[in-house]
């Protein structure tokens, strides 16, 4: 995260953690993102587009950032598993490894995409564009007020969090219209889990 622009202290990603992983989680746990969506008529485009977006975030806050972690020839987000039915995604991080909260950022990265693109970057100054920007932060920062699992984060955790979303969807601003697309028409759900060691 240091090697970010935007500025999030580590105590509010500790707070992101303890928020979605109990303090009494047994050692060797994993915690697991789960992503469903419909498994018919998929638009490959789309498909793509969404799994390059998770991809790209979980890149983005990567020890190195996102140039380094492309270049590298391991150490890539991957399916852990595909269920059958509806298409399960498991993308898996040991929670001990001190960046399961990759995995949590990446669900509310996905969790809190706009309903519709109004890009920064169409914006005519950047007074406009701070507005678009404030406007998005405010958005995410309503809806985190409703999230049981972020409810009990203070006021100022959650404009952290919120800011944090809003850095990386602009920043990902290329893709996103194809990822909210792909999760307006099959994304089915998304969520986090603990999985136990001998559950693996």
């Amino acid at each position: 995260m240091k090697n970010m622009p935007v500025k999030i202290p580590d105590s509010a990603l500790r707070d992101l953690h303890d928020a979605y992983i109990p303090v009494d989680t047994p050692a060797g746990s994993y915690l697991e993102l789960s992503v469903r969506i419909a498994d018919e008529d998929l638009t490959i485009r789309d498909l793509s587009a969404f799994l390059d977006f998770i991809d790209r975030i979980y890149g983005r806050l990567s020890e190195n950032g996102l140039p380094s972690y492309a270049r590298k020839e391991y150490g890539y987000l991957k399916i852990n598993k595909l269920q059958n039915g509806s298409w399960e995604l498991l993308l898996q991080e040991v929670i001990s490894s001190g960046y399961s909260h990759a995995l949590i950022v990446i669900l509310l990265a996905v969790k809190y995409l706009p309903q519709a693109v109004q890009s920064i970057a169409t914006a005519y100054n950047q007074v406009a564009q701070g507005r678009l920007a404030q406007e998005s932060r405010k958005r995410i920062r309503a809806e985190m007020e409703h999230d049981n699992n972020l409810a009990a984060l203070s006021n100022e955790r959650r404009s952290q969090l919120s800011g944090l979303v809003e850095y990386l969807h602009e920043k990902e601003k290329e893709r996103l219209h194809r990822a909210i697309r792909f999760t307006q028409k099959r994304l089915l759900s998304i969520d986090v889990r603990i999985k136990r060691k001998d559950d693996q």
